[in-house]
């Protein structure tokens, strides 16, 4: 599928705006949940899947340094 310009640009503008909000999570200013919160809302305001490459949500959790189940996300991306 090829990349469209409205596409092309909506996802910079995500990308802009989630690299503030990565900026203040690695101030302290956000929490990774706060973080997690802020990307899910702009991955809708912006059209940008959450099974996107672009969307900045880390495939380890640093919490039991495990990889995240694919039962659920992979699953539900293949779905989509």
């Amino acid at each position: 599928m090829p990349v469209t310009d409205d596409y092309r640009a909506r996802l910079e503008r995500y990308l802009a705006s989630m690299l503030q909000a990565k900026r203040m999570l690695s101030m302290g200013i956000l929490t990774p949940d706060d973080y997690a919160i802020i990307d899910t809302m702009q991955g809708e305001k912006f059209g940008i899947s959450s099974c996107s490459l672009y969307r900045g949500i880390d495939l380890i959790y640093s919490g039991f340094r495990g990889n995240m189940s694919h039962y659920e996300e992979v699953t539900k991306c293949q779905e989509q």
